[in-house]
């Protein structure tokens, strides 16, 4: 009986390792097309998964190369018929900040659209260790799935990445679009900063809303308005421009006024330059608004910030510059909930985030700029 016993414990586990090994892995990688959307650029990259061309390392400053090879903003789309769909990888990085989890620094995110055009949120179960795995089980929907979206992490780097599905389903990785993207420059807020997971950064929730790609250069703590980033997106074929810097321009003592609307300038005039008929929507600080709560100091400094730039917006329209565009902290909308810290966004900042982002790119490109 005892032998009995344990023979058949062995079948089990021989069943069990069969089953494991019933696994078709891809890995994005090794992608024969370009798989992976929410970049301009998908040649001649130093990493798989960077956000700038390899060339960038000798012309941005050492902190933005670091921070462009984190995948904000950046997802793989695909089709499957699987229940059960794997993702496991290796991050670079420390898994969490203090004031943002794993999930959201390190995570990946799976959404669905279904045959009615609505996105499904598809809950996963994770685990952090030397290897991250997110395991989605029963994925199942009343309705057909059209695409899964796969977000990835939006403070850190995969050293590799594979997504699984069991052998006798079907797993179909999806090319990039070539449509024109908005192509948005900003921080830490565009970056993801805070969070609680990738699908939540107020770009993915603006792609899911436009179905327009996003090409998300968003760098915390390091948007300046600076000449080489515009160049960068100067090489992109977009549809609308976003410089929403302001938050990282509030030290009065590092970025006087004047300095702040020479950046303004000379970014609104190189990329008209060189796209004249693409408009460029203009974004003052998101907590220059007594609603935040956020004490008198930092209050004055975001306030201060939105000032200029709603001062050199004013000043080139009445110079007779046109295509501009201006998102202000009003139009945001954010209360004492919004924010973390009474900087970063909470999921209710970010939601505010891309429903103003959504209101105002709908009125600068109308119904034929987007589609739905």
């Amino acid at each position: 009986m005892k032998y009995n016993s344990i023979f058949f414990l062995f079948l089990i586990f021989i069943g069990l390792s069969s089953s494991a090994q019933q696994i078709n892995w891809w890995n994005p990688a090794d992608a024969t097309f370009p798989v992976i959307e929410g970049r301009a650029w998908h040649t001649n990259l130093a990493k798989p998964y960077d956000r700038l061309p390899a060339k960038a390392e000798k012309t941005v400053r050492q902190a933005v190369w670091s921070l462009g090879q984190n995948t904000a903003g950046e997802y793989i789309k695909f089709t499957t018929n699987a229940t059960e769909i794997t993702v496991r990888y290796q991050i670079s990085k420390n898994k969490s900040m203090d004031h943002m989890p794993a999930t959201g620094v390190s995570g990946v995110d799976l959404y669905a659209l279904d045959a009615n055009n609505n996105w499904q949120w598809i809950r996963g179960a994770y685990s952090f260790g030397d290897t991250v795995q997110y395991k989605f089980t029963n994925v199942i929907s009343t309705v057909p799935i059209k695409e899964f979206r796969l977000y990835l992490p939006l403070y850190n780097m995969p050293k590799w990445m594979q997504i699984g599905v069991s052998k006798d389903k079907n797993f179909t990785p999806l090319q990039v679009s070539n449509e024109q993207a908005l192509v948005l420059y900003g921080t830490s807020i565009m970056q993801g900063a805070c969070a609680s997971r990738p699908g939540l950064a107020w770009t993915n929730i603006l792609d899911r809303k436009l179905n327009v790609p996003i090409v998300n250069l968003g760098f915390s703590g390091n948007g300046r308005l600076e000449q080489p980033l515009i160049d960068l997106m100067n090489e992109t074929n977009a549809k609308l421009f976003v410089l929403d810097c302001q938050p990282n321009l509030v030290d009065k003592k590092v970025y006087p006024a004047g300095d702040i609307e020479n950046r303004i300038r000379t970014s609104v005039k190189s990329l008209q330059t060189n796209h004249p008929d693409v408009p460029i929507l203009l974004v003052e600080h998101c907590c220059g608004v007594p609603e935040v709560g956020v004490d008198t100091t930092f209050f004055n400094r975001y306030k201060w910030s939105s000032e200029v730039m709603n001062k050199t917006y004013k000043a080139m329209k009445k110079e007779g510059v046109k295509n501009i565009h201006l998102l202000t902290a009003a139009d945001i909308g954010f209360d004492s909930a919004s924010t973390v810290d009474g900087t970063h966004p909470t999921d209710i900042g970010m939601m505010k985030y891309a429903d103003a982002y959504e209101k105002a790119i709908n009125k600068i490109l109308g119904k034929k700029g987007i589609r739905k």
